[in-house]
């Protein structure tokens, strides 16, 4: 049975199905999940006394697989699932980038935002693929893309258990999605000067343990006027996944601070 809470479909302004799931109550939050080209893995997150809005993104898992897939159409993608009245935005690793764009298109739409192992402005630090290669190398597992994932898991003893509970159902990752928005993304001109319309109170959370380590987002405490950083100790790209005590903690902490 459907929950009451739960809407299957919202619609965007150009026809586009987008799938949602609504749980809790409270203030609203709206989820950015990662990828691009991925779907909605918050499954796990807990946040008690606040209203979660989980979607797939344009072209990803339950949603519908059409564009166009530009940053553009992302933002205003994301404003639909959000609502007409400022919420709390939460954006995870890609999601985290596309939550930024969000508060610079719409900065009166946040009412807090908080960025989850994001990789800054500049990307991943020059040693992230050879440090993927030497984790895949020593990784059991036949399925490419669990592998792929469970690389970001820092416990490598429960790695790849926790990505396919992670990603789970599981649907086919949109590649043409992905080199699109990524190349859009790093066309970008001068983004730290974007984030000065970001006034927002902004939190940083990260994982120690991150193939992306915490000094990726040095960038982005620079960049925005009213940010602060948590780093989780033995926490890699997942950390509602790998701490998920700590990571509710210092989020609710930021959140009704």
């Amino acid at each position: 049975m459907t929950s009451p809470l739960s809407v299957p479909h919202l619609t965007t302004d150009d026809g586009c199905k987008l799938w949602t799931h609504v749980s809790g109550s409270g203030p609203r939050v709206a989820l950015v999940h990662g990828g691009p080209g991925w779907w909605d893995v918050f499954h796990d997150l807990s946040l008690p006394g606040f209203t979660l809005h989980r979607w797939d993104q344009r072209g990803c898992g339950r949603s519908d697989r059409r564009g166009p897939y530009t940053l553009e159409r992302y933002v205003a993608d994301l404003a639909t699932v959000a609502g007409p009245e400022p919420c709390i935005v939460i954006g995870h690793s890609w999601g985290a980038s596309l939550a930024l764009e969000f508060a610079q298109a719409h900065p009166h739409a946040v009412d807090r935002l908080v960025l989850v192992s994001s990789v800054g402005l500049d990307g991943p630090p020059a040693d992230y693929r050879r440090r993927v290669a030497e984790l895949l190398a020593g990784t059991p597992e036949a399925d490419p893309w669990i592998a792929q994932i469970s690389v970001n898991i820092a416990d490598r003893a429960t790695a790849v258990a926790r990505s396919r509970r992670l990603n789970t159902p599981w649907f086919e990752p949109n590649l043409a999605c992905a080199e699109a928005l990524r190349a859009e993304l790093h066309a970008l001109p001068d983004r730290a000067a974007a984030c000065a319309r970001v006034v927002v109170p902004t939190l940083l959370v990260h994982g120690a343990e991150d193939l992306r380590p915490p000094y990726v987002t040095d960038s982005l405490l620079d960049a925005l006027p009213n940010a602060e950083r948590v780093v989780l100790d033995g926490v890699g790209h997942y950390p509602w996944v790998e701490d998920p005590d700590g990571f509710q903690r210092v989020v609710r902490e930021f959140l009704v601070s």
